[in-house]
């Protein structure tokens, strides 16, 4: 059996290919109320376990159709089709399922967001199974710009593809990702919808087998999960199991991790066998895989055979080697990405106890010490049975089974359910409605005794007569509490029967309650021990009955420990709470409570918030009115959540998620609607503490004031005429929040100041609005709104850190409410370090400019209001799930802007010569002269003035004459002196850069590479050159001590047909005080050189090696300016360069290194680049942890954008640069301005003999190789020269020389002259050379420094 140390595997029948990601419950999760388990007769099942899986074939697919795994009389399985990890983890979080089969993503976000599950075994490492297909001629990188890519959020094949962008130098922004589960996807391929698809099989095969919808054009594979796993993207199928399942049912999940070992084991020693290939166990397999899909007649054994070798299938040690630090390792990095892609609200953990808690090898050391993975398939113990009749189908909807649209119950004691017979499957895309006319007694009670649905999205919801909801049942969770409607007293609104049918329906009087059976259009497709499904109520006659439940208690009969639905409280006051216990709430709550101020005001005490960060909300409303989801005639919000229908969003006043409560009661002088909401993961806060929400709540007297007390307005606040006015930042009736928290008051004003918050960092997961009144001024019209963001930090896409964090101008009332007029946006530059704002135009998310803190910004209105009309506006803020970094958020001052005469106030003063009057600027008055002349004085003097210039003009007109000639003259020949100069400058740099490639300006040091080799560690340049200095010092022998000097490139050549074979060896130090303090980039070096040498055909001592701390001096400063000055050109005269870039860390600073941030280094780039251009790509490689790999994607013309990004040298980083040059010395890029002009003049020379190099640089000259370049030092910038001319210079001077029609320094006239390298290096020799960027300097001694990573 081939061996895989380390593998991620997963078990589960028939999900080998799963991939999926959602989230977790806590561990704390309250004990589900499990459905009835059904006792079949025939089958003799006591209890049923339920076992979800993802499409896929695995060995352990022999089970469902052979019911393998049952125990009759005791337990049997039902195996229910899940359409992706994210959607079963949400299952096994909330107790629908036992097992479930998940991506190694899926799971990773289960752990950190504290989910009662754990992965108890290892089933596959995806090969080919899983990965991105496109329509053709979207195969290259680059080619996906633009294009449109399905996949499944938060999926390993979600976490896959942001990996390939990022390893292929794509901008996820210039990639439309669209998120969409299996069954979708294949529809919108179909469709021409997408252009590619990143998910798993069989939507893989579905997507290669199918032209594209549009184009007509086949599918290719781009890359697959082995690809992503050879550059370090591990991920894998687990098999994951409930917690409380386990510690009640051990013995089961033992049973269940020994069929997974013992059936991997039987594939693995005999794939090739008749019994995989064409015989038993590939009928069965396939029978379940077929079945999973909905098809009960047709599959094949060839097929069946092919998709088991794309993956591989660990046995026992691998998959428990897996619980260490590299499993660990790997969990940690998918985390990373998941926060990153905002799938995650609370930073990762940074420790590994966490993740390997959650990795249980119990069972599968158990499965060790009894040998169990050797037993075969058809031998004693628990042989695979044969075909179970019961269990070879599916459980599928039957054509004509469901139930009607709309159904009116008379009956005092009426039974309704789905309309699914026997075992089938209920109807996919239901939507019934039952209307309960409350009989004689005016109320009905409704009791859902049997309920199996999949999950909330098929689920039972129950309204009030006035459209309230009541209840929301689904799930497999039994113990669902009785709910009661009455007959309201008054006609209840219309619309309600329609609201809820989504289409006409009548309004029907005497109704007490409403159901409603909604449906997706998924299907679960269970197979092995089916049980029944759909959901069966009775409603029954009740005499009126007012119960008051106590705190936590839901129900009519208040005989729920959670709440449920929408409650109308009453009394003076009392307690809100989600759950009677402290340890967790219900997944998927939909609770409310309206609380009527009476003439009053309510008091809301928060005593408890201990929610899931984010993904579990609290939002109090203002008013009465429920909010979509909580009332059916509430409408939903469009879903742009600015397009939310703006009373809503005015009506928001609070948010609240995770722990933070606020520090002082919350007042409101209104009714109060309070919402709380969470999913199906976890519930309660990640890290531990009480669970839940606690309110106490009054209703006071009105006496006047909100604040009678100063206190009442806490320290961040101040009590002015009964009101708080709360510190700038600051937000709440009370002040109790240090960031907006929901809808600010209406600001009815023609100017004022907004800001996010007082604290360092806004809070995620929020949507704020200020609602603006703007008045109108008397027969002038608003055109709009000015803006003027003082400071303007919110969280910008950097890496693979995506955000939707924004703010918005839009309309807030009126037949345009929720109009977007703009979008406000933080952007970063195309090199990542700096940032601005965008405004984006809201119909086609473009940017139409930028603009910096403190520049004055106008939105334009459609069209101008009405003169002398009021605009109402809002303001928006919405933030994503998390903020990679703190941000302090914005601080913007807003002003009218009118059409007309702009306006004016102490925050918007007028322009340069113009005042302020009457709130207008207009034009400022000249001043009145103090004394007044006659008109006849005036013109007497006017004529005198006019006749004196005259004559002063002729004077100075003759002078100008004579003395101009001369001048004139000498500014020609100044002129010509100076252009003769900068030309002699101009031919002197060209002249000078095409020298500097042509040869070495200090020694190439190489050291033979079985000399390398025996060092044990990377050694300075001068203890390889000098050897030990006594006899004490043995760390190296003398006869592995010499270096080798070539002072040529002749030498090199000369050196190479005697059969040396040069390598150059780049990589990024990891460390300041040594280059490898750990010795992992000489391993992976000492790797590579052997590679090299089988490679070439020839023996280690033939192999010359070039490393910079070896072969630069480091000692000697003017040296190794030189020898760094050099290494574009040592660079180019190898044979073979070789990246050095393992995963790892720098020592010094923490921070990651490997092959990615290896290529953001200038100088790295650089020694690319001028290898790629005097020797092409065949003979690149990068050496990581995998091994040796091309450095360079072959996508048709042997570059990729690997290449495109490393010839951006002069956008690279550089340590100089980081360090804003101390004591004003130059930049490396000066340095590398000769050795490139150089490069440059041989690459436009050899363009015919090499058109696709020349071609990668002539379209981008002025990026790659910039005119100029801004020089900071001492907190202060400057604009600099550095190629200047030069580029074209050496194309001219090229096309001159090669037809000879022209003296080159004729071509040069009119160039200017670039920065000069001698200058550099002489600079660099001076101050002792020591923060060069190339950093490649290991003295001697101890206390030499270096340059960081």
């Amino acid at each position: 059996m081939p061996h895989h140390s380390w593998r991620l595997v997963l078990v589960l029948a028939g999900a080998a290919a799963a991939t999926g990601g959602a989230a977790a419950a806590s561990d704390g999760a309250p004990a589900v109320d499990p459905a009835p388990r059904k006792v079949d007769g025939a089958r003799g099942c006591v209890e049923t376990i339920r076992f979800g899986v993802v499409d896929g074939i695995a060995p352990l697919s022999v089970a469902p159709a052979t019911a393998w795994l049952d125990d009759a009389p005791d337990l049997c399985f039902a195996w229910y089709r899940q359409p992706s990890g994210p959607v079963a983890l949400e299952k096994i979080s909330n107790g629908d399922l036992d097992f479930a089969t998940m991506g190694s993503v899926p799971f990773t976000t289960a752990i950190e967001r504290g989910a009662p599950v754990s992965a108890i075994g290892i089933l596959a490492i995806q090969l080919s199974a899983e990965g991105l297909a496109t329509r053709y001629g979207l195969q290259e990188p680059r080619s996906l710009r633009g294009s449109t890519i399905a996949t499944v959020r938060g999926s390993t094949s979600h976490y896959m593809f942001e990996a390939f962008l990022l390893e292929t130098g794509i901008d996820p922004r210039d990639v439309t990702l669209v998120f969409a589960a299996p069954k979708e996807i294949t529809r919108l391929w179909d469709a021409g919808a997408i252009d590619g698809a990143a998910c798993w099989t069989p939507t893989l095969d579905h997507v290669l087998a199918t032209p594209h919808g549009a184009t007509g054009t086949p599918a290719l594979v781009v890359y697959d999960a082995e690809t992503l796993r050879r550059w370090g993207y591990r991920t894998g199928v687990l098999l994951v199991a409930r917690d409380d399942f386990v510690a009640r049912l051990p013995d089961v999940a033992q049973r269940v991790v020994e069929r997974v070992v013992r059936a991997a084991y039987a594939y693995n020693t005999n794939p090739n066998s008749f019994d995989w290939t064409a015989g038993r166990y590939a009928d069965v397999v396939g029978r379940s895989f077929w079945l999973e899909l909905g098809n009960e007649t047709t599959f094949s054994r060839a097929a069946v055979a092919e998709i088991l070798t794309r993956n591989t299938w660990p046995g026992i040690l691998e998959q428990m080697g897996f619980r260490g630090t590299m499993g660990a390792a790997i969990l940690r990095r998918q985390a990373a990405f998941l926060f990153a892609q905002k799938d995650l609200a609370e930073t990762p953990y940074e420790d590994a106890a966490p993740y390997l808690d959650r990795i249980d090898i119990s069972f599968l050391s158990e499965a060790r010490l009894l040998q169990y993975e050797t037993i075969p398939l058809d031998a004693d113990p628990d042989p695979v049975p044969d075909f179970v009749p019961y269990a070879v189908r599916a459980q599928m909807p039957v054509p004509g089974e469901g139930c009607e649209s709309f159904t009116v119950l008379d009956d005092e004691n009426a039974t309704f359910d789905d309309g699914s017979t026997g075992e089938h499957a209920y109807a996919r895309n239901a939507n019934c409605v039952w209307a309960l006319r409350a009989p004689a007694t005016g109320c009905v009670a409704l009791d859902v005794p049997f309920l199996s649905s999949e999950g909330v999205r098929d689920r039972v919801e129950v309204f009030s007569a006035t459209g309230d909801l009541r209840a929301t049942f689904f799930g497999r969770r039994g113990g669902h509490p009785t709910t009661v409607g009455c007959v309201v007293a008054d006609a209840p609104p219309p619309g309600v029967a329609a609201a809820l049918v989504g289409g006409a329906a009548p309004d029907i009087e005497g109704v007490g309650l409403y159901v409603r059976w909604s449906t997706d259009d998924e299907d679960e497709l269970a197979m092995g021990a089916i049980e029944p499904v759909g959901f069966r109520a009775t409603a029954r006659a009740i005499e009126p009955q007012e119960r008051i439940c106590g705190p936590g208690r839901g129900g009519a009969l208040c005989d729920a420990p959670y709440c449920v639905g929408v409650v109308e409280v009453t009394g003076e006051g009392g307690v809100i709470k989600t759950q009677v216990a402290d340890d967790a709430y219900q997944p998927n709550s939909r609770c409310a409570w309206r609380i009527p101020a009476r003439g009053g005001r309510v008091v809301l005490d928060v005593a408890r918030l201990g929610l899931e960060r984010v993904r579990d909300v609290v939002t109090i409303y203002d008013g009465g009115a429920a909010p979509p989801g909580f009332n059916t005639l509430a409408r939903p919000p469009p879903v742009d959540v600015f397009g939310r229908t703006n009373e809503l969003s005015r009506r928001t006043r609070y948010r609240m998620s995770g722990t933070h409560a606020p520090s002082t009661p919350l007042v409101f002088d209104n009714d109060v609607f309070v919402t709380f909401e969470s999913d199906g993961i976890a519930n309660g806060p990640r890290d531990g503490g009480p669970a839940g929400l606690e309110i106490r709540w009054r209703r006071d007297v009105v006496d006047g004031d909100l604040c009678p007390e100063a206190a009442s307005c806490g320290r961040n606040g101040r009590c002015e005429e009964g009101v708080c006015v709360c510190d700038t930042g600051y937000y709440g009736e009370t002040c109790a929040f240090d960031t907006c928290v929901g809808a600010a008051p209406w600001r009815v004003a023609p100017s004022g100041r907004i800001v996010s918050n007082a604290g360092a960092d806004y809070s995620p997961g929020q949507f704020c609005g200020w609602p603006l009144n703007i008045p109108g001024r008397e027969g002038e019209s608003i055109a709009g709104i000015r803006l003027r963001f003082d400071r303007f930090d919110i969280e910008a896409p950097e890496g693979q850190a995506t955000t939707t964090d924004r703010a918005v101008v839009f309309y807030s009332v009126g037949p345009q409410q929720g109009s977007v007029l703009c979008i406000f946006r933080r952007v970063m530059s195309q090199q990542g370090q700096t940032s601005a704002g965008a405004a984006v135009d809201p119909a086609t998310d473009e940017t139409k400019f930028t603009f910096d803190d403190g520049d004055t910004l106008e939105v334009l209105l459609p069209e101008p209001a009405a003169a002398g009309a009021n605009v109402q506006l809002m303001l928006g803020f919405e933030t994503d799930a998390n903020n990679h970094r703190p941000f302090s958020g914005f601080d913007v001052t807003y002003g009218v802007a009118f059409d007309g005469p702009a306006f004016c106030d102490e925050r918007w003063p007028c322009a340069e010569g113009e005042v302020c009057e009457d709130d207008r600027c207009v034009d400022e008055k000249p001043r009145k002269s103090k004394h007044s002349r006659s008109r006849r004085q005036l013109r007497r003097m006017k004529r005198g003035v006019i006749v004196a210039m005259i004559v002063f003009a002729c004077v100075i007109g003759l002078a100008f004459c004579v003395f101009g000639g001369i001048y004139g003259a000498r500014v020609v020949r100044t002129k010509d002196e100076l252009e003769t100069e900068r030309v002699r400058v101009v031919r002197d740099q060209v002249d000078s850069a095409r020298q500097w490639v042509e040869d070495f300006q200090a020694p190439f040091c190489v050291v033979a590479a079985d000399t390398f080799i025996a060092l044990g560690a990377l050694r300075p340049h001068e203890a390889l050159r000098d050897g030990p200095r006594d006899a004490d010092d043995d760390e190296c022998d003398k006869q592995h001590t010499r270096l080798e000097f070539y002072d040529s490139v002749d030498d090199v050549e000369r050196a190479r047909r005697g059969g040396a074979v040069f390598v150059f060896l780049s990589h990024q130090w990891l460390g300041h005080a040594h280059p490898d303090p750990a010795g992992i980039h000489y391993k992976a070096m000492c790797r590579a050189l052997q590679a090299v040498a089988e490679d070439a055909g020839v023996a280690l001592s033939a192999v010359r090696a070039w490393v910079d701390v070896s072969s630069i001096p480091q000692a000697n400063q003017a040296t190794q300016s030189l020898a760094v000055a050099s290494l574009p050109t040592f660079a180019s005269c190898v044979d073979y360069f070789i990246v050095v870039a393992p995963d790892t860390e720098h020592v010094t600073t923490g921070c990651g290194c490997d092959a990615a941030t290896y290529r953001k280094r200038a100088w790295c780039r650089a020694e690319v680049v001028a290898c790629w251009a005097r020797r092409g790509a065949d003979r690149m490689f990068v050496a990581t942890n995998r091994g040796l790999r091309p450095l360079f994607v072959d996508t048709g013309d042997g570059v990729d954008t690997y290449l495109e990004e490393c010839l951006e040298v002069f956008a690279g980083d550089l340590t100089c640069c980081r360090l804003q040059h101390p004591d004003g010395e130059p930049c490396d890029k000066e340095a590398l301005v000769p050795p490139f002009l150089g490069l440059i003049a041989e690459l436009y020379r050899d363009r015919k003999q090499r058109p696709e190099a020349w071609e990668m640089v002539s379209d981008r000259v002025d990026e790659l190789f910039p005119r100029t370049f801004s020089y900071e030092s001492g907190g202060a910038a400057t604009t600099l020269p550095l190629f200047g001319d030069l580029v074209e210079a050496v194309t001219r001077l090229v096309d001159s020389e090669s037809a000879g029609d022209a003296p080159p320094d004729l071509v040069l006239r009119g160039l200017a002259p670039g920065t000069t390298g001698q200058r550099h290096v002489a600079a660099k020799a001076h101050r002792g050379g020591a923060r060069s960027e190339s950093g490649r300097r290991l003295a001697s001694t101890p206390t030499s420094t270096t340059a960081g990573p």
